[in-house]
This record gives C-alpha cells, structure tokens and sequence, in this order.
C-alpha cells in the first residue's frame, strides 16, 4: 500500500517522503508480508510528519512492531533509516500522551472484541486506528493510503465480524466511532476528528451547526 499523492503540494511532499522511507523499510519485512505496507506506510508519514505518536502506537510498540516485522531497522546504517532512528531516539525520551484518552479506549474494546485470531499484528492495528480517528481528515488519507478499499482490505482481515456489520456502507471512520458507542451502550457520537472534516456535512447532514 502506497501512501497517495495528492494536488496539494504538502500533502505531495508528504506522501514521496513517506514512500521513500516505506521502500527502504520494507527490505526488513518478510516477503510479501500482508501487513508490512500498511505499517511501513503508517510510520513513513508520520515520520513525514515529524511525529512518531502521530502512528498510534507508543515507543515500546514500535520497537516491539520493527524487532517483529522489521528486524534491524532500528540498527540499519543505512542513510534512508537514518531520520527514523533519530525521531524514534527523542520519541523513546519523550514518551507520547492521548489526547482523548476516554474514545481511544471505546475504540480499543469495539476492536479488540471483534479481533480475528490469526494475524499477530493486529493489536498494532489497533493502536493506529483508534488514534487516526482523533484527526480529521478520511482515514484512508490520514493513514496514507491509496483509498477506501485499502481501509476495507485491512479491517477486513484483522476485523471480518466489524466489516460484515456495515451493511449501510458507512464510511469507515464515522462506522467506526458509531460501533464504538453502541459497543458501549452509549448514543452514537461522531469520531473526535470528524467535525473538521472537509466532508462532514455529507456524512452528518442533520447535525446541528
């Protein structure tokens, strides 16, 4: 999965950044690994971003995800990783917060219940998707991604059960945030990053002003 480019010049500039680093990233994974685009993606922007949290995932994760699908990336002398290495170096010493602490862990439950068994990476899907809801922008775009269908591959192989109940075709993020809540007992609410989507009034046309 490659990251998307698009007609604004920082969100071009991001997305070739990000590739860059995913092609060199990914001469650490396992051949045809389903899931080594998505992370290799997912981190490149971030690190585009000049944010490591921006992932989802806190520093001991991402050492635990490069020691499991990228070996030696946090040790590689080569200069395309180099960056990574220092970002992820101030990222370990910083430490990350959760800004919506509460939603990252409705998000977290709605997952983990319908998580299929076999993918050993899913809990560090978990971790990226509860966080790129926080953000508004479509999560396909967010995360880097080519389109919508990649959001449906991935949630469809780490999620089948969640995939089968969006009968609606709701688009993923509002779904969701609405899973979550209802998961939770508690009235459908919109994702934290949906009211300042360029698309809100489409996904929400009665919400209030």
């Amino acid at each position: 999965m490659d990251a998307v480019l698009t007609s604004t010049p920082a969100h071009a500039d991001i997305a070739m950044s990000a590739q860059r680093f995913a092609r060199a990233l990914l001469h650490h994974a396992p051949p045809s690994h389903p899931d080594a685009g998505f992370f290799a993606t997912v981190i490149g922007t971030s690190l585009a971003h000049h944010d490591l949290a921006r992932s989802g995932l806190c520093p001991q994760e991402i050492a635990d995800l490069m020691d499991h699908l990228f070996p030696g990336a946090l040790d590689s002398q080569d200069a395309r990783l180099a960056e990574f290495i220092e970002q992820y170096a101030e990222y370990a010493a910083s430490g990350r917060g959760d800004p919506q602490p509460g939603f990252t862990l409705l998000m977290r439950v709605l997952l983990e219940a319908y998580r299929a068994p076999e993918p050993s990476t899913t809990a560090w899907v978990t971790g990226v998707l509860a966080h790129a809801c926080l953000r508004p922008d479509h999560l396909w775009r967010d995360l880097g991604l080519s389109g919508r269908e990649d959001v449906t591959f991935l949630l469809a192989r780490h999620y089948p059960g969640l995939v089968m109940r969006n009968s609606r075709n709701l688009r993923w993020k509002k779904f969701l945030a609405y899973s979550a809540c209802e998961h939770a007992g508690l009235p459908p609410s919109a994702a934290p990053g949906c009211p300042q989507c360029e698309d809100h009034d489409i996904c929400y046309p009665n919400a209030p002003d």
